[in-house]
């Protein structure tokens, strides 16, 4: 088995990102009874991957899921793969429409601060009344969540978009849950 020759000492088997599950449906939320093709998956198994990547520094990301021999299917595998990659790629996707809205709403906010104030200039009979007050906070809101908006909101938002690019481009591989415990042993016998 390839994954076998990649683990050679105690430290490169823990390094792995490895989830360890008793079936596929570990993966797929509870809460869905689809089939695999259109299932969701599990809002529990997406905090898991995102709590190992932040462990993980290494540039390829590559997740091992473990199995038991009985329970491993080819055909399932494949799918699950595709359904992992799909749902993080529809994520980035809508996160990167959401960076764009944002940017495009602050850009107006703005554009808006900008306009009422340089209108102040051209009407100067403002200056004495209340209505330069109420015209001072707007401009001020404007500019200032505009500025959040293009700046701060698409910052924030670049760190998911880090994490759902990890993951879509992540390899997926499946073992059988009893080799990596021989590994693991083979290993330690060794004193590694």
């Amino acid at each position: 088995m390839e994954e076998k020759n990649e683990i050679k000492t105690v430290s490169d088997a823990l390094q792995i990102t490895q989830i360890a599950v008793d079936s596929y449906d570990d993966i797929f939320s509870d809460f869905d009874p689809s089939p695999y093709e259109t299932r969701l998956l599990s809002e529990d198994f997406i905090t898991e991957l995102e709590r190992r990547s932040a462990e993980t520094k290494k540039d390829v990301f590559i997740i091992h899921f473990t199995l038991p021999r009985e329970m491993r299917s080819e055909k399932t595998e494949v799918l699950v793969r595709k359904r992992i990659k799909e749902h993080f790629r529809k994520a980035l996707k809508d996160l990167e429409k959401i960076r764009k809205e944002k940017i495009h709403r602050g850009l107006i906010r703005i554009a808006i601060g900008v306009l009422i104030s340089i209108s102040l200039f051209f009407i100067p009979e403002l200056d004495a009344t209340p209505i330069l007050m109420i015209l001072s906070v707007l401009i001020w809101y404007a500019l200032w969540s505009g500025f959040e908006y293009v700046f701060e909101s698409p910052r924030r938002l670049n760190r998911k978009i880090v994490f759902m690019e990890k993951f879509m481009k992540a390899e997926y591989k499946f073992m059988n849950e009893e080799d990596v415990i021989e590994i693991i042993e083979k290993i330690q016998g060794q004193g590694v």
